[in-house]
This record gives C-alpha cells, structure tokens and sequence, in this order.
C-alpha cells in the first residue's frame, strides 16, 4: 500500500482527529474514508437501492384534468 506524506497546520489536524474521534475511527481511517466519498466515480449502492421508490410526479396537465378550463382574457 502506498503511502501519502500531508503537511497540515495544527488547527487542521486538530479538527481531523475530532472528526475521527466521533466517527469512532483512527485519523487514518477517517481520512482514507473521505478521500474515497470525494473520489468516487459511481453512486453508493444506498443511493441506486433507492431506484423506483416512489412514483414519478404527475405531469401539470394530469394535475389539472379535474380542474375546469382556463378562462381566456377574450372571454370576458
């Protein structure tokens, strides 16, 4: 496995061990995990399980079809 030298400023590392902290991983882990979401060239699997879910909205004029007609301003 390669290996990937960073300098950071102490703020920042300040902040990536809080944030690994409380995701419950090391400061490796966590950034290993970040550097995969920000690369990804594909939706996770628990984004394409969502396909089909729900239904399409109906289109304006289906909306409208129990709707009675629009009056034209030369109807008046």
């Amino acid at each position: 496995m390669k290996q990937l030298l960073l300098e950071i400023d102490e703020t920042t590392e300040a902040k990536i061990n809080a944030a690994a902290r409380t995701a419950g991983l090391s400061a490796q882990q966590w950034l290993r995990r970040i550097i995969e979401e920000k690369t990804a060239t594909s939706w996770p699997n628990s984004i394409k399980a969502l396909a089909g879910a729900w239904q399409d909205a109906p289109f304006a004029e289906d909306l409208r079809a129990a709707e009675g007609r629009d009056i034209a301003r030369e109807d008046f």
